[in-house]
């Protein structure tokens, strides 16, 4: 076999192992996996808990631990860092909790709610504002549920929009559609206002919809901002070859190679969109996702704001800091007009 025979073969191979890569990633952003992890609990008191030390069990924020229909609410760790999690030379976490823990291993649970029934505080029959909530790709419309609860003590009602069922769930431009429609009933209602707020591929859906209707809010939580910037994201995460993720953004984004990530099409929205809504994005240092260049560039623009979190991974800004995500949406609530 010639040199240059065996060179053309190593090329098509690269190739090959290029693509490949490529579409993995490509998947694992449009189809990705929901994520799951389990704690195993050593020992409990009525108040604290010892853990095996994961990554899951060293962040800072609330959690739950569920097993056989139970939960327990675990909170702030004990004797660490507040800012960045128990010292990662220990074995065991303490954490706070709201009760008693039966030894053994339990699901360690993000999304804290099963239905809007499990979200504390009354949802009102009608009221002056209305809440459009969109979920991003794997966790579907419970991904949400963290989020009614600030708008219920604001008196806002609340709609959980559902796109599991769509080819491309949240990135499919018909997840846009619906968002307009819901918006369109809504005045209709008499509604005076109208806030879009969207979880991850569910605010880029948002930002799509609030560029074609008028709304008067726009709340993104680890927003999507750019799909190239995120895939590239993942693939240092991933600690992978830098080409790769503008390999996946390429097979995310055009006919036929779309396929090779099991997409039926690309999608075609790949950027944050410009409009004159109020926009707040809340967002975390630690999110591999959302680069800092894409919220700033969004940020210099008119009309947006954002709140940054340390150490959350992808959508868990909420859970670092109840609080002061709460409290970052009220203020946000406080500043809009006062309808269209």
């Amino acid at each position: 076999m010639t040199g240059a025979r065996i060179t053309a073969l190593g090329t098509a191979a690269g190739v090959v192992g290029a693509l490949g890569l490529g579409a993995f990633v490509a998947r694992r952003l449009l189809f990705p996996t929901p994520y799951s992890a389990t704690a195993t609990v050593r020992s409990s008191t009525d108040t604290e808990v010892e853990l095996a030390a994961s990554r899951d069990t060293r962040l800072p924020g609330t959690y739950d631990l569920q097993r056989d229909g139970t939960r327990v609410q675990v909170g702030a760790i004990v004797g660490g860092s507040t800012e960045t999690g128990a010292s990662s030379d220990s074995d065991t976490v303490r954490r706070s909790v709201t009760g008693a823990v039966t030894p053994g291993v339990w699901a360690w649970d993000a999304l804290r709610y099963d239905g809007p029934d499990d979200v504390p505080g009354d949802e009102p029959e009608a009221a002056t504002t209305h809440v459009v909530h969109v979920h991003g790709q794997s966790l579907g419309p419970r991904q949400v549920l963290r989020g009614l609860g600030v708008w219920r003590t604001l008196g806002a009602t609340s709609e959980v929009l559902d796109t599991t069922g769509l080819p491309l769930r949240s990135l499919d431009p018909q997840a846009a559609d619906r968002i307009v429609g819901a918006v369109r009933a809504a005045r209709a209602r008499g509604v005076q206002r109208v806030v879009l707020q969207g979880w991850s591929a569910g605010a880029l859906a948002c930002s799509v919809a609030a560029a074609r209707v008028d709304v008067d809010g726009l709340v993104g939580v680890s927003p999507l901002l750019d799909v190239g910037s995120a895939l590239r994201g993942a693939v240092r995460a991933a600690h992978l070859p830098g080409f790769v993720g503008t390999v996946a953004a390429r097979i995310a984004t055009t006919p036929a190679l779309s396929r090779l990530a099991g997409a039926p099409k690309p999608v075609t929205t790949t950027a944050w969109q410009d409009s004159s809504t109020p926009t707040l994005l809340l967002h975390s240092e630690a999110d591999a996702l959302v680069a800092a260049d894409d919220v700033a560039a969004v940020t210099a623009r008119q009309h947006a704001a954002s709140v940054g979190f340390q150490t959350a991974p992808h959508t868990l800004e909420w859970n670092e800091d109840p609080e002061r995500w709460e409290s970052a949406v009220r203020d946000f609530a406080a500043g809009l007009p006062d309808g269209s």
